[in-house]
C-alpha cells in the first residue's frame, strides 16, 4: 500500500530539520561539516537547513520547536553510551500512554535514519535484520529506494511457534522498499533444548544463512523487553516458567535471543545457549542499529547499552526521558 506524500508532509520534515540543525549549531557547538554528517545531508544544505531556521525565527537565545527538548535527550543519551548516533522520536503523545502511537512515531524516525544509512552504504553490502514490531514499522514506513545490489538476512529464526505470528514480512518488506534480495533463517526463534539447537544449527541451509548475517555490515535489531513485554510468551517461544526464570536470573533485555541483565552481562540461564542464529556478541565490533518502539522499554534499553554492542539508537521521547532517569539511580 503506497502512501501519498503531501507538500505539507515535507514542509513539516523540513522545520524539523532545520531546528536539529539549528541546535546542533548553536547549542551543541558543531561546525556545518558535523551537522551534515550528523543529519546525513550535504554541508550545503545543512547550511540552507540552519539558514532557514534562522529566517523562522527559531533562533534566539534559545531553540524553539518541539523536537530540540529531544535533541538535548539525543546528545545526553549518545555521550554517556559513547554511541554514533541516537535518533529520540518526538512524540505528542508523550502522556498518552498509547503504546500503538509510540511504535508508529519510532518507526517513522527509524525509517528516515535508516533511508540515509542505506544511501550510504557500499555496493553489494548486505544488513543482517533482526525482528520485532519496531523494526515491522520501520520497514513498513521506509520509502522506496533503489538499491538491488543489498541484500537483507535474518540474524535469528524466523519462525515462531505460532504461524500467525512468524515475522518475515520485515526481511520481505526491506526487499519490497529497495529491490534487494533477501533471505530468512528457516528455524524456530529458540529451540526446545540443547539436543534441538545442535541439530538444527547443523542444517545446511541454516549454516548458509548464519554465514551470510555475520559477515552483514551493519545491523538492524529489535530490544525485547522482559519485564513488562510479554512478546516472547505471547507467539509461543517461551513458557510462564521460563519468563518468570528469566527475570528471576536478572534478564530485563533480549537482544536478538540473547538474554542480558541490566549491567549489560549475559545472565546464567540455559535460554542463553538456546538462540537459533547468530550471538549478540558476533555482531561485535559491526555497526548495530538498535530500534525501540513500545512504552515500557527503558530497562530493556539500559541493558542493551551497557552491553556495548549497540552503535545506534532510536527511540521515542517518552522512553528516552525514562530512560535517562532510570541510568542515573541504577
Amino acid at each position: 500500500m503506497s502512501t501519498k506524500h503531501t507538500k505539507q508532509d515535507t514542509d513539516t520534515q523540513q522545520l524539523d530539520l532545520a531546528t536539529r540543525a539549528a541546535w546542533l549549531s548553536f547549542i551543541g557547538g558543531y561546525t556545518q561539516g558535523e551537522v551534515a554528517k550528523r543529519l546525513g545531508v550535504s554541508p550545503v544544505k545543512a547550511h540552507r537547513l540552519i539558514q532557514l531556521a534562522q529566517q523562522q525565527g527559531m533562533v534566539k537565545i534559545f531553540i524553539e520547536g518541539e523536537p530540540a527538548h529531544c535533541i538535548a535527550l539525543e546528545e545526553q543519551l549518545a555521550k554517556k553510551f559513547n554511541l554514533l548516533s541516537c535518533l529520540v522520536a518526538p512524540s505528542e503523545h508523550l502522556h498518552a500512554g498509547d503504546n500503538e502511537d509510540d511504535f508508529n512515531e519510532v518507526g517513522a524516525g527509524a525509517a528516515r535514519f535508516f533511508y540515509n544509512l542505506l544511501n550510504q552504504l557500499p555496493n553489494a553490502s548486505c544488513v543482517g535484520i533482526g525482528k520485532g514490531r519496531s523494526l515491522s514499522a520501520l520497514a513498513e514506513k521506509l520509502p522506496k529506494i533503489n538499491r538491488p545490489d543489498l541484500t537483507f538476512a535474518s540474524v535469528s529464526g524466523s519462525f515462531t511457534r505460532k504461524f500467525s505470528t512468524n515475522r518475515l514480512d520485515v526481511v520481505q518488506h526491506f526487499v519490497e522498499r529497495t529491490g534487494g534480495e533477501g533471505y530468512f533463517m528457516p528455524v524456530p526463534y529458540l529451540a526446545r533444548d540443547d539436543a534441538e539447537h545442535k541439530m538444527l544449527m547443523a542444517q545446511a541451509s541454516v549454516q548458509f544463512s548464519l554465514n551470510l548475517a555475520r559477515n552483514a555490515n551493519v545491523y538492524a535489531v529489535g530490544i525485547g523487553g522482559l519485564q513488562t513485554n510479554h512478546y516472547l510468551k505471547s507467539v509461543g517461544l517461551v513458557t510462564e516458567y521460563d519468563l518468570e526464570a528469566l527475570r528471576t536470573a536478572g534478564a530485563v533485555c533480549d537482544l536478538i535471543g540473547s538474554f542480558y541483565d541490566i549491567s549489560g552481562h549475559l545472565v546464567d540461564h540455559p535460554l542463553n545457549g538456546h538462540g537459533l542464529g547468530i550471538t549478540a556478541a558476533e555482531m561485535a565490533g559491526k555497526r548495530v542499529v538498535a530500534v525501540a518502539g513500545g512504552l515500557g522499554k527503558e530497562l530493556a534499553l539500559l541493558g542493551a547499552l551497557r552491553s556495548g554492542l549497540v552503535t545506534d539508537v532510536v527511540m521515542g521521547e517518552a522512553t528516552a526521558e525514562k530512560l535517562v532517569s532510570l541510568m542515573e539511580n541504577k
